[in-house]
């Protein structure tokens, strides 16, 4: 069975794209049955692949959709099953898919599962006879009506150690960011967390939890259920311990019993209606591979535009010794720019293009991260009103660094628009695809879209595959509104398209994908990378 586990929040934030509606969550079990908590995984166990999903941001109307892509070699049955923070299975919201296409996609909307009421908060864990992608896409709405929207990825399996780049308590009382923890094991798991300051002036802080339910320390995390950590307890999250206010920190968390996956939405508690989301990085020092972490790491964006977009790389090491590491920018012209920086021991660091005068401004290109030590990277992308202004806009979106090593010879992307709910002179829902050659050469692309023949955008859900060929020197962006056959990614000019993406090339590549729309006030962008075998 092919599962993937996901941390859902189902209350406190807004409705997606029509279809694609997230539920808002809230820390009591509503729906669920009031019987002793069942054993992840109990309810489709003939589908052989599963993922985890989790959950998010408190104070506002959220909600969330989980989308698979069919990642195998025959049409897929899927299944989403949703289970309570404490791991209780809800049997009334399964929502199960059958005969989806190789290559292409269905969204889980928890908004529209009758099988849920409003506020539920949980993990939804998602099964499927074939090997299958996943996201997890989360909309807020705040008491004006302003939007902001997030992704996650989410993987098989979960990790023993996990380090977090870039986590924020109330930073100049604006700043903030949410761990959730999920269970993706069949045992409880016990988790503790090491919070490390970015500027150094503090000394790191142990989170060791209260024990108990099966674990002599760290917090219990039931089979199938999860714990999150936050600035303060609403939504039933932990606070953060007292010590971190006001910290710029990374932070470690540990797990025993169980592995776990993990996320963390950043968001402003103030200001601009910000909400930018990125995936824990696996540590595994007995397997190198499998790690998220690399002495190679590829930033697929960096940006420093007159308009004002700019971009901030966020560095953890989770190893006992210092790391001397340096972020090499180099911009479509092949002009590099190299900032060194050291990071501490177990520790963090950062570096903004506006950190100095490094990146001239009219930047706009990719980095790379080399270090001594095995690190991880999060790549952050706003948006000032012009260059230099230090007045923000709402844009904030995140993505995970790529070690170079895991670069493969394909990339595929579950969500993918083009001008889906399009509304007169608005564009409506549409996405840009940026691929980079792993070694910065030149490589062939041949990339074929599946349309959503579920999909719920008006005229939209047509059966629909196009093929499109380019080769690319570097990096290139493929920007789907585009009405450019050649540079679009579909290699015609579809009407409306809401669906997957494969991307086949003959040298390996790292891609990410970013969905916005212009339908609505507020931060629309959400950043995700693509899946590789």
């Amino acid at each position: 069975m092919h599962r993937l586990t996901f941390h859902l929040l189902l209350p406190a934030l807004g409705v997606v794209i029509a279809a694609l509606m997230f539920v808002p969550l809230a820390a009591v079990h509503v729906g669920a049955r009031s019987a002793p908590p069942e054993p992840l995984f109990v309810a489709h166990t003939a589908l052989t692949h599963s993922q985890v999903v989790l959950s998010l941001l408190p104070n506002s109307k959220e909600n969330t959709s989980v989308i698979a892509q069919n990642n195998g070699a025959a049409p897929a049955t899927v299944a989403l099953d949703l289970y309570t923070p404490g791991g209780i299975y809800i049997p009334s919201a399964s929502i199960i898919d059958t005969a989806v296409p190789v290559g292409a996609t269905r969204t889980f909307a928890q908004a529209v599962n009758s099988g849920l009421v409003p506020g539920f908060r949980g993990v939804g864990i998602l099964s499927s006879d074939q090997p299958v992608n996943a996201l997890l896409v989360r909309d807020i709405e705040s008491a004006l009506g302003q939007k902001s929207y997030s992704i996650h990825s989410s993987s098989p399996a979960g990790a023993s150690l996990v380090t977090l780049p870039y986590v924020a308590n109330a930073v100049n009382g604006v700043y903030n960011t949410r761990i959730s923890i999920a269970n993706s094991g069949t045992t409880t798991a016990c988790v503790t967390l090491v919070y490390s300051f970015v500027d150094g002036t503090r000394s790191p802080v142990t989170d060791s939890g209260p024990g108990g339910n099966g674990c002599t320390a760290g917090y219990p995390v039931p089979v199938g259920g999860q714990v999150a950590f936050a600035p303060n307890t609403v939504d039933g999250a932990v606070a953060m311990p007292s010590q971190t206010t006001n910290g710029l920190m990374a932070a470690t968390v540990t797990a025993t019993g169980a592995p776990v996956t993990v996320a963390v939405d950043a968001y402003l508690s103030g200001g601009p209606r910000k909400l930018a989301s990125y995936d824990g990085f696996v540590v595994d020092t007995a397997n190198p591979a499998a790690s998220d972490t690399g002495t190679t790491i590829a930033i697929p964006l960096a940006l420093k535009t007159a308009d004002g977009y700019y971009s901030q790389v966020l560095l953890s090491n989770p190893n006992a010794t210092a790391a001397h590491a340096t972020i090499t920018y180099r911009d479509t012209s092949g002009h590099s720019y190299a900032v060194p920086l050291l990071v501490a021991a177990n520790g963090a660091a950062t570096h903004s293009v506006y950190s100095d005068n490094v990146v001239p401004v009219g930047f706009v290109g990719a980095a790379t991260v080399t270090a001594d030590q095995p690190l991880a990277a999060v790549l952050f992308r706003s948006k000032m009103t012009t260059a230099g202004s230090f007045v923000d806009e709402d844009l904030y979106s995140a993505v995970n660094g790529v070690p170079v090593v895991r670069a493969a010879t394909s990339a595929k992307l579950p969500l993918i628009f083009r001008r889906a709910y399009r509304a007169g002179s608005n564009a409506g829902y549409n996405t840009w695809v940026s691929v980079s050659v792993a070694d910065g050469g030149a490589a062939n692309l041949t990339i074929t879209a599946v349309n959503d023949t579920q999909n719920a955008a008006p005229e939209c859900s047509a059966p629909a595959t196009y093929t499109a060929t380019r080769t690319i020197s570097g990096s290139f962006i493929f920007y789907q509104n585009l009405d450019d056959a050649s540079a679009n990614g579909f290699g015609t000019l579809p009407s409306c398209f809401w669906g997957g993406m494969t991307i086949s090339s003959d040298r390996p590549i790292i891609a990410i994908a970013n969905a916005t729309n212009d339908l609505y006030a507020g931060d629309n962008d959400g950043t995700y990378n693509a899946f590789s075998p």
